[in-house]
């Protein structure tokens, strides 16, 4: 069977794709990283001592539509509400133009940035779009400002859409092409029913009419458990542990239960490894540096074979895993962009 569901998992609003009763995909459509986007936002406090303001812009974001803004940059043209000459005289109540340069991480607020530069290297300006983009271009930085000073708060300007259709409607058209069959929509949420319906061949689950929960109809907490977990068993007996850290993500695959002992079968057993530590890396969005530690291999020959293998996997990786090199200790080093949070971001893994 091949399946996307759409319901509330983890408490959060989730797309989730299944091939042969395996999870193969996994998006929150309203987690986006919105680094690089523009907002009409509201300084809601200035701290003189540390010389920044608080600036809210997401109305309906609780604390996750507050960043912090650094005043010494602020060039006082992108105040939007009245005429400043320098930026010592940004008060709580003003309008202001901002670019959230980096996404809030743990404890650490969103930053924002009302320096001319950052502006000027924003795709609103370029025509070039990456993924579902809200917000028309601009022909200068002198327009954008004016288009600002017409909008009230707390609205983007350009930068990346939560459009729920969209982001269901991409992830069905990626499976599918990447598949080659088609994926079948499910929902237990009537406003998602709603607007897909006209669109796309989707099928609502009716809870009360089938006396379960999508959640227990759908196997969908043990077929996610895996995720929430360090360890992570194959159907061969070996498993990994995947330990995240500030600094990298490190995979290392165990023989476990398997007592043979050969360079075929751990050749076979790193195979399966590499699959399994692809999907893990895919679903929970791990990204930048990440080492996985295989079983190791006696000779030169399947040493080989296994970067051969583990390339070709990568290959497939949308967020652009690549290869980097087998260390001498036999650790294989990858790199992977950032586009979204780590599902450890997303949800709080800790409290479940």
């Amino acid at each position: 069977m091949s399946e996307i569901i759409v319901t509330n998992w983890k408490e959060h609003l989730s797309i989730l794709g299944f091939f042969d009763g395996k999870l193969i995909f996994l998006d929150f459509p309203c987690e986006n990283d919105r680094t690089g986007n523009i907002y009409v936002g509201r300084v809601e406090n200035v701290v003189s001592n540390l010389n920044a303001a608080f600036v809210r812009f997401e109305s309906n974001n609780k604390k996750h539509g507050i960043g912090f803004l650094p005043v010494k940059n602020l060039d006082p043209k992108f105040v939007l509400n009245r005429e400043i000459k320098s930026a010592s005289e940004l008060r709580a109540g003003d309008d202001v133009l901002v670019f959230l340069r980096t996404e809030e991480h743990k404890t650490k607020q969103a930053r924002l940035s009302c320096d001319e530069r950052a502006f000027r290297k924003s795709k609103a300006f370029s025509g070039e779009d990456s993924g579902h983009m809200e917000g028309q271009h601009y022909a200068d930085l002198e327009e954008l400002i004016k288009t600002a000073k017409c909008r009230c708060e707390y609205q983007l300007l350009y930068g990346t859409s939560s459009d729920l259709k969209a982001c269901i409607l991409s992830a069905k058209e990626q499976l599918e092409k990447e598949y080659g069959l088609e994926f079948k929509l499910i929902t237990d949420i009537s406003i998602v029913y709603d607007e897909l319906k006209d669109d796309s061949d989707i099928t609502f689950y009716d809870e009360e009419k089938s006396r379960l929960p999508i959640n227990v109809h759908y196997s969908l907490t043990s077929k996610t458990d895996d995720l929430l977990k360090k360890k992570v068993w194959l159907d061969s007996g070996a498993y990994l542990v995947i330990e995240q850290t500030e600094t990298l993500n490190l995979i290392d695959v165990n023989s476990g239960k398997n007592l043979k002992k050969s360079d075929e079968i751990f050749l076979e057993i790193n195979k399966e490894a590499a699959i399994e530590a692809c999907r893990q890396i895919r679903l929970r969005n791990l990204s930048g540096m990440i080492l996985i530690d295989f079983i190791d291999l006696k000779t030169a020959e399947a040493n080989d074979e296994l970067i051969e293998f583990v390339s070709d996997l990568v290959k497939k990786d949308r967020f652009n895993m690549r290869f980097i090199d087998l260390t001498g200790l036999g650790i294989m080093e990858f790199t992977r962009d950032k586009k979204k949070k780590t599902l450890r971001e997303t949800i709080d893994i800790h409290r479940m």
